[in-house]
C-alpha cells in the first residue's frame, strides 16, 4: 500500500499490486496532479556544471537592440495613450534550439543543453518557445548570469498541446537557458526558442529596484486597505496578465452557468487579439501588497498560456480559457456577472496600473451608457465620469467594471483618466459582449451558458468552498508604515530588530491570534534588506504554539536564504501542513552567514500605537518589540500567514485502520518536496537506510523533526521505487515504507 498526503493534510490510500511504474505514475496523476499541473515552474536548483562555467562573456549570444527600436516602440504607445495597454519589452525574433545552438555536454547520469543570451541594455528578459515538449524527468531553468534570478524548474508538466511556453522576466540583460535530460529519458525533449523580449521599462531589475512598483499614480489604492475588504474576494479573481512578452494588462476570472469552474477570464481585445496572443501570455494571481501601503508582491502564482474563445474588436473584449485552472493555493474566485441593461448604482475596478501590484479604483455613482469611438458599436460603453478614488492608466485595460453585488458589468478600453484628472474612462458593456453578435467566436452568452438557461446574472464563484477554507493574514494596519528595523543608538547602526545585529537577537517571531483550529500552510515574508556572501546561508522558519511568547515548537523548515528577494514580498511555502490550535507564532531565524552579512525584515513602523504583535529572542528568552526597543510602541512584522481552518471533529486519522502504524507523505513526491515519516506513537526513529528495487543502499539526507516523524530530501536521487527503513530507539523494531519519487519536477 501506498499511502500519500494530499496538499490539505488528509490521508490518502491507493492499494498498488503489481503495476508497473508507468501505471503507478497514471494513478498518481489522475489523484493528486491538479496542484502541481496549475503551476508555472516546480522550483529547485541547476546542476552545477564547471564544463559550461568557462569563457562565459564570450559564449553569450549578442541580441543588439537599435536604441532608436526602442524609441519608436515608446514613440507608437504615446500615439494611443487611451488604449490601456501597457508596452514594456521590445521583442526579438529568433530561431534558437536544442539542434541548432548552445552547448551540450554529459554529466553523470545526464546530459545538459545550456544557451547563453544577452540584449545589452535589456532591464529584465523574457522568452517565447514555440515548441516546448520535454521527457519526464528533465528540467529547464533560466537564470541571470550571476544566478541571482532564477525561474524554474519546467518540466513534462509545462508540455501543452499548441507546444508554446512563455516564461516570466529574469532580471538583467544577460540570460541562461539551462536543460537537464536523464540519459535514459523516453525521448529526446524538443526547444525552440521563437522570441527574446527586451524590456526596456524594467519590470523586473537589479538593485532591489522591482520597477514598475511605485511607478504607477500615487492616487491609486491597494486592493488591501482595510476598509475595502468587501472586494478581498472578488480581487483574487484579477490577474495581471504579460502578452507576447512585451504588454501588460489585467484580466479577471468569470462563473459560468453551469458553475463547473471553467478558468475562463475576461480582457481587453486589444490586449489578447488572436490565438497566438492567448497562447503566449502568462497570467500572474495575487501580485500584491499585504496591506495599505505599498511593499512589492510575490511573483510566484503565475500560469502560462490559454485559448482563445471569443473577441470582438468592435465591442473590444477577449475571452480565453487557461490552459489550467488556478490551483487552491492561488485562492482563485470566479466572479458573477449581469448582462442586463440597467446601470449599478456605483462600480469599482480592480487593476494593476503599469503592471504595479493590484490596485482598486471606485467610482460612487452610476456610470453612463456612452459611445467610445467610431472605432466601436455605437452606445455599447459604459462611461465613467470621474473616479472618486484611484484612476486607471496603462496596463489596467482589460479590467472588470463590478457593481455592488460583486458581479462583472463591463471590462476596460480606455479613456482619460490620470491621477491628476481621473475622469472619462470606458468600459464594454457585458450585455454588448454577451450577444450582440451571433458568432460564438464573437459572444460570451455561448461559452458562460452553455445550456441557453437565458440567466441575466449570476453570482461569483470559491471553487474550493466545500472543502477548508484557507486565507491569508497579516496583523499590519492601513494606518501603519514600514521600516526596516534598524537599531539606531546614538546615530551609531548596531543591525536590525529584526535580523541581524550585535545585541545577540537570535530569533524573531510574529504572533496570530485565533480562535479555532487551522492548519499553516506557509508564509510571504516582507524582507527589507539582503546582502549576503555566504553561499550555505540558511533562513530558517518555525512554527510555535502561541501564548503571551513563542511556546512549543511545533514545526521548522530551512529555505536557501540565497532564492530570497529584498523589498519584496517572498513566499515560503511549507513541505507539510502544520496543525494549529488557537494562538500561534511564525518565526524566523538566519545560520551560517559570512561575516559581513546582512539580513532584516520589514516592520511596522507604529509611532503613536502600542500595540504589538512582533517579538525578540535574546539568549533563550522571548521579549516584545517596546522591551528591546525602548519605546511604548508597539509593532508588527510584514508578513502573512496562509492558513486553512478545519473542524478537528471530522478530520481524517490516517492512523484509525489498527493495521497502520506509520505512514509516509506526501508520496508520491517530486523534486523540491521533503519525504516525511511518520508514526503513531512516539518511536523515537533512527538509522534510516534507503535501498531501490535491486537492493542498492543510497545515502540520504535525513532530519528528526519530532518523535513520531522524520523527514527526508531526496533531490538528487533518479526517479523510481525505494525502501526507506527505520529504527525505533525504544522498541527496537524496524519499520520500512515503500516510496515513489517523481524527480524533477
Amino acid at each position: 500500500m501506498i499511502c500519500f498526503v494530499s496538499k490539505f493534510y488528509k490521508f490518502d490510500c491507493v492499494r498498488i499490486q503489481s503495476m508497473q511504474l508507468k501505471s503507478i505514475l497514471l494513478l498518481f496523476f489522475s489523484l493528486a496532479c491538479l496542484p502541481l499541473w496549475a503551476q508555472l515552474s516546480q522550483g529547485g536548483q541547476p546542476m552545477p556544471i564547471q564544463q559550461l562555467k568557462v569563457a562565459r562573456a564570450s559564449s553569450f549570444v549578442s541580441l543588439t537592440v537599435p536604441a532608436e527600436e526602442i524609441q519608436l516602440v515608446k514613440n507608437l504607445q504615446k500615439e494611443q495613450p487611451q488604449l490601456k495597454a501597457f508596452r514594456f519589452a521590445y521583442s526579438i525574433p529568433v530561431d534558437f534550439s536544442t539542434e541548432n545552438s548552445g552547448t551540450w555536454i554529459e554529466s553523470g547520469d545526464w546530459k545538459i543543453w545550456q544557451l547563453k543570451l544577452e540584449s545589452p541594455g535589456a532591464l529584465s528578459l523574457n522568452v517565447i518557445f514555440s515548441r516546448y515538449y520535454v521527457p519526464e524527468g528533465a528540467r529547464l531553468f533560466l537564470f541571470s548570469e550571476d544566478g541571482s534570478d532564477l525561474i524554474g524548474a519546467f518540466t513534462a508538466q509545462n508540455n501543452k498541446s499548441d507546444g508554446v511556453l512563455a516564461t516570466m522576466p529574469v532580471a538583467g540583460d544577460r540570460l541562461i537557458l539551462q536543460y537537464e535530460e536523464p540519459l535514459d529519458a523516453e525521448f529526446s525533449g524538443e526547444l525552440v526558442l521563437e522570441s527574446v523580449n527586451h524590456d526596456f521599462v524594467g519590470l523586473k531589475a537589479y538593485n532591489g529596484d522591482r520597477r514598475p512598483l511605485g511607478e504607477s499614480g500615487s492616487c491609486n489604492v491597494n486592493v488591501n486597505c482595510d476598509y475595502l475588504q468587501k472586494y478581498r474576494e472578488a480581487a483574487n479573481g484579477v490577474c495581471r496578465i504579460l502578452i507576447r512578452g512585451t504588454e501588460l494588462c489585467t484580466g479577471t476570472l468569470l462563473n459560468d452557468v453551469p458553475a463547473d469552474s471553467t478558468p475562463y477570464l475576461l480582457t481587453a481585445s486589444h490586449c489578447i487579439e488572436n490565438a497566438t496572443d492567448a497562447s503566449s501570455s502568462v497570467f500572474l494571481f495575487n501580485y500584491e501588497s499585504p496591506y495599505c501601503k505599498s511593499i512589492d508582491g510575490e511573483v510566484l502564482n503565475s500560469l502560462s498560456g490559454s485559448s482563445l474563445r471569443a473577441s470582438s474588436s468592435e465591442l473590444d473584449f477577449s475571452l480565453v480559457e487557461l490552459s489550467v485552472a488556478p490551483p487552491k493555493s492561488y485562492q482563485p474566485y470566479y466572479l458573477g456577472w449581469d448582462h442586463s441593461s440597467s446601470a449599478p448604482d456605483s462600480t469599482v475596478s480592480i487593476h494593476h496600473p503599469l503592471g504595479d501590484i493590484k490596485k482598486v479604483a471606485i467610482d460612487r455613482n452610476s456610470p453612463s451608457a456612452a459611445s467610445y469611438s467610431e472605432d466601436y458599436v455605437s452606445g455599447s460603453f459604459w462611461q465613467i465620469s470621474n473616479w472618486e478614488e484611484g484612476t486607471t492608466e496603462a496596463g489596467s485595460s482589460g479590467a472588470a467594471l463590478i457593481d455592488p453585488d460583486m458581479r462583472v458589468r463591463g471590462s476596460l478600453v480606455g479613456g482619460e483618466a490620470t491621477c491628476s484628472n481621473p475622469v472619462n474612462d470606458y468600459f464594454a458593456q457585458f450585455r454588448f459582449a454577451w450577444n450582440h453578435f451571433s458568432e460564438s467566436d464573437k459572444q460570451l452568452k455561448t461559452w458562460l451558458d452553455p445550456n441557453n438557461s437565458g440567466t441575466t446574472a449570476i453570482s461569483g464563484l470559491n471553487p474550493y468552498a466545500d472543502e477548508q477554507q484557507c486565507t491569508v493574514l497579516t496583523n499590519m494596519k492601513d494606518a501603519d508604515s514600514h521600516f526596516d528595523g534598524l537599531i539606531d543608538v546614538t546615530n551609531e547602526s548596531s543591525g536590525y530588530y529584526s535580523g541581524t545585529n550585535a545585541y545577540g537577537f537570535t530569533e524573531f517571531a510574529e504572533a496570530f491570534q485565533f480562535e479555532t483550529s487551522c492548519n499553516v500552510q506557509g508564509l510571504t515574508l516582507g524582507i527589507a534588506n539582503k546582502s549576503i556572501s555566504s553561499s550555505i546561508a540558511v533562513l530558517t522558519v518555525s512554527v510555535y504554539e502561541g501564548g503571551d511568547i513563542p511556546g512549543t515548537l511545533l514545526y521548522s523548515q530551512d529555505f536557501e536564504l540565497t532564492n530570497q528577494e529584498a523589498g519584496v514580498m517572498n513566499y515560503l511555502a511549507f513541505d507539510q501542513q502544520v496543525s494549529t490550535d488557537g494562538n500561534f507564532y511564525l518565526a524566523w531565524s538566519i545560520e551560517d552567514l559570512g561575516a559581513n552579512d546582512v539580513f532584516a525584515v520589514f516592520l511596522a513602523d507604529r509611532t503613536d500605537d502600542t500595540s504589538n504583535s512582533f517579538f525578540i529572542r535574546d539568549g533563550g528568552d522571548w521579549y516584545s518589540y517596546s522591551e528591546k526597543s525602548n519605546t511604548t510602541n508597539g509593532s508588527a512584522a510584514v508578513m502573512e500567514a496562509l492558513v486553512c481552518f478545519y473542524d478537528e471533529s471530522v478530520e481524517y486519522n490516517p492512523f484509525e485502520d489498527e493495521n497502520v502504524d506509520v505512514v509516509a507523505y506526501p508520496n508520491p513526491f517530486v523534486y523540491g518536496q521533503e519525504l516525511t515519516i511518520r508514526f503513531e506513537d512516539d518511536v523515537q526513529p533512527s538509522k534510516p537506510e534507503i535501498f531501490d528495487l535491486l537492493g542498492n543502499r543510497y545515502a540520504v539526507s535525513s532530519t528528526l523533526t519530532g518523535l513520531d516523524r522524520m523527514a527526508f530530501d531526496f533531490n538528487g536521487f533518479r526517479p523510481g521505487i525505494y525502501f526507506v527503513r527505520l529504527t525505533s530507539q525504544i522498541s527496537g523494531k524496524n519499520y520500512t515504507q515503500k516510496v515513489l519519487y517523481l524527480g524533477g519536477e
